[in-house]
């Protein structure tokens, strides 16, 4: 298994730009949302 990584936030703002880099990266992201099901 690679690595994975979880962002807190990761759908919007910052939080977005982290998951898209890890992704680009190679690794595995969950990203949670409060309040946001559609860009999640």
């Amino acid at each position: 298994m690679g690595r994975v990584a979880i962002v807190t936030g990761g759908t919007r703002g910052i939080g977005e730009a982290i998951c898209q880099r890890l992704k680009k990266q190679g690794h595995t992201v969950i990203a949670n949302y409060a309040g946001n099901e559609e860009k999640a």
